[in-house]
């Protein structure tokens, strides 16, 4: 058998947090800017199997993509590329298993029956295709579907406009998406961020405009150890078997529960009012989320179609609760607005000192729980406002 590696949550966690360090528990980012020379791959990736401590102390087998030579993580590395560019993919796999690669919503070849490899040196496999229309993206092991995602293997492909401008004459108010494609309304939101007055009137979205890179992947799964343990075990449990088995114990996000997810620098939004941070939502697992943030409404600007490509939404309003069932992928942006219910100061109290802490939590209420009923330590997390209004 190969050698299984270890992904610990907690303490590992924490000392990597407190360090700075980019954390092995969450998504790391890479970026094909870093890529290698024409004919290399830009993205050299491998599937492994590995062992998972959860926040409870309890440890179950699953499988993980990981950078050739680096640490595994559940989920995997965030893949960024920007529009139009041909993307290069090698894939190992180093499990046990045969195991298949692909990416929902671009024109590629899925790779399929990727047997273990044997130490050859030539047994990796080349994916390529040319990025598609800006937005977030699934990549997945679409073999033995869903097991092999809801074990560990899914990630997102970020794509980024080659020119991502609002407002394509002073080229000031950048946003994610291509304007020629982008609808009206969507790039009026944009717009109207970190204006001060709008017609002579106050604006709704003073501070600063949007910035890239000021975001935030929210990938959600769900984990049942009993299964896990069963086809570490050698159970080849069919699609359907699955599917009338699988009773989650622990509810995620980027493969983090409870204090261990509201602690994650990569997964805890921050910021001043006025600051407003795009959320890339994904639901890798099998059941439906309806995330809910307090302290701010969002405005959900794409929705993924049944082939898992981003379609641009042309009537914005804000949301309370957005629904992310089964495979959705939702940007969502929150605009880090001063919270409706605090009080001005000076006034008959104190003003309340920054930061402010908010949750977001799913209203699928046992998603709130992990190891069959420990609350809050299930999909949860916190978002900061960390100063008064920020100014351009």
């Amino acid at each position: 058998m190969l050698r299984r590696h270890f992904l610990k949550y907690g303490s590992v966690f924490a000392a990597v947090t407190t360090a700075s360090l980019p954390s092995l528990l969450t998504a790391k980012t890479t970026d094909l800017s870093d890529a290698a020379s024409d004919g290399d791959a830009d993205f050299d990736l491998e599937i492994v199997d590995v062992d998972v401590e959860l926040i409870d102390g309890s440890v179950v087998p699953m499988y993980a993509f990981a950078p050739v030579g680096q640490p595994p993580s559940i989920p995997g590395p965030i893949l960024r590329v920007k529009q139009g560019d041909v993307v290069r993919i090698d894939l190992r796999n180093s499990s046990t298993r045969s195991h298949g690669f692909q990416i929902l919503g671009q024109s590629m070849s899925a790779v399929t029956g990727l047997a273990p490899h044997d130490d050859d040196g030539e047994d990796k496999v080349r994916i390529e295709f040319v990025a598609g229309l800006p937005g977030t993206y699934f990549y997945i092991d679409g073999d033995n579907a869903p097991i092999n995602r809801v074990l560990g293997l899914h990630g997102a492909l970020i794509v980024e406009p080659s020119n991502g401008y609002a407002d394509g004459k002073t080229r000031k108010k950048p946003m994610p998406y291509a304007p020629t494609v982008a609808p009206a309304c969507l790039k009026d939101l944009f717009k109207a961020l970190g204006e001060k007055t709008i017609n002579g009137l106050p604006a709704r979205f003073p501070g600063k405009a949007w910035e890239p890179g000021r975001e935030y992947v929210w990938i959600f799964n769900q984990i049942d150890p009993v299964l896990c343990r069963r086809i570490a075990a050698g159970d080849n449990l069919s699609a359907s078997e699955f599917l009338e088995e699988f009773h989650p114990r622990y509810f995620t996000i980027n493969g983090l529960c409870g204090l261990d997810s509201a602690h994650d620098k990569a997964t805890c939004p921050t910021g001043h009012v006025g600051e407003p941070a795009l959320l890339r939502t994904m639901n890798a697992g099998l059941a439906t989320h309806s995330p809910h943030i307090h302290g701010n409404h969002v405005f959900v600007l794409t929705q993924s179609d049944a082939y898992g490509a981003p379609v641009y939404q042309d009537n914005l309003f804000e949301h309370d609760v957005w629904l992310m069932p089964p495979m959705m992928i939702k940007d969502v942006l929150l605009p880090f607005t001063m919270p409706p219910d605090l009080p001005p100061a000076p006034w008959k109290m104190a003003q309340e000192k920054y930061p402010l802490r908010y949750p977001m939590h799913c209203h699928n209420e046992i998603s709130q729980t992990s190891a069959g009923g420990s609350y809050p330590m299930g999909l949860v997390t916190d978002w900061h406002i960390d100063g008064p209004l920020a100014t351009g």
